[in-house]
């Protein structure tokens, strides 16, 4: 009888970096004993690219390319070289396309690995090598795998995962169909500092500098006609927490756009008002987590905004 491997065993309980976010949790691997151990870590945003050789015997070996601050990162072999099939699956990262579980299959008696089957938020992958021995599954819900690490001796022998929980994407505030849609992804460590200019009606543009792996990355929406002020946050020792604002309709063309926007942090700080509360009011905020992106609509003004939201542990 096949036995399936519903729950994995915790190695070690998720603990801080060095920006007071909870790292990736390493999960026990699974799968037959024997051959050298390898580890790939869990240094990366994503995975690109999956690469399988499998034969008669199981699978031969496997790789992965991963995604660092936007930059590919070619991995290494892991298992033996031999005549059979290879398949690859890539990952369309630029979209944030992510591995959420594998399931596959390995020989008991034998230790190797017989096929494996990978899915993403967006597809599932075919099984690749051949459904036989005992079944296994890799992955938790509500999480993203970012790493792999297991054994190999001339055959992948097991396979274990770097687990981060999967970022919350916030639904858009504003005038959700006006202007072009835009989005800055999940991949940042947080929010350096943002400039909004705005005019006696509106606000039109925001720089946001990001922190990505300790250096800025400037994203600029809007158009920049008008009044521009900043605001700065203390990172890595502060973190944006939630954006409160308004919007309205213009006579300018009767379009709902933002009206005023205003900046709070994990330090109990606020920004100054940007622009002129007037209209319906938001916030976007979720307990116990620092927002790490945002995206939004501009055209001529800058009609929605929206975030993405990431787990922060207090120090």
């Amino acid at each position: 009888m096949l036995i399936f491997y519903l729950i994995l065993l915790v190695l070690s309980f998720a603990s801080l970096d060095s920006n007071g976010f909870t790292m990736a949790q390493k999960l026990e691997a699974i799968g037959g004993k024997g051959g050298k151990i390898w580890d790939d870590g869990a240094d990366h945003d994503n995975v690109a690219k999956v690469y399988i050789r499998g034969g008669h015997e199981g699978i031969h070996y496997i790789k992965f390319d991963y995604v660092k601050a936007g930059k590919s990162i070619n991995g290494t072999i892991h298992g033996g070289l031999a005549d059979g099939f290879t398949q690859t699956l890539e990952l369309d990262h630029l979209n944030y396309e992510q591995i959420v579980s594998v399931e596959g299959y390995y020989e008991e008696k034998t230790g190797v690995m017989q096929a494996l089957q990978f899915k993403t938020n967006l597809k599932t992958s075919e099984f690749i090598g051949y459904q036989k021995g005992t079944k296994f599954l890799l992955g938790v819900s509500g999480k993203i795998i970012i790493g792999f690490h297991g054994s190999a001796g001339h055959n992948l022998r097991s396979l274990g995962e770097y687990l981060k929980t999967l970022p919350t994407k916030s639904e858009l505030q504003g005038g959700v169909t006006g202007g072009v849609y835009w989005d800055d992804g999940p991949n940042y460590d947080g929010v350096r500092a943002v400039h909004v200019t705005f005019t006696e009606t509106h606000i039109r543009s925001m720089d946001i500098d990001y922190d990505q792996d300790g250096q800025v990355a400037l994203c600029y929406h809007g158009m920049k006609n008008g009044e521009t002020q900043g605001f700065v946050v203390d990172f890595p020792n502060e973190y944006m927490t939630s954006v409160e604002g308004t919007y309205n309709h213009i006579h300018e063309g009767n379009y709902l756009v933002l009206t005023s926007l205003i900046f709070n942090t994990s330090k109990g700080r606020t920004s100054q008002t940007f622009g002129l509360v007037t209209g319906t009011k938001f916030v976007l905020e979720s307990q116990g987590n620092a927002i790490v992106g945002f995206h939004g609509r501009d055209g001529g003004s800058f009609d929605a905004i929206g975030v993405y939201f990431a787990p922060m542990v207090s120090s």
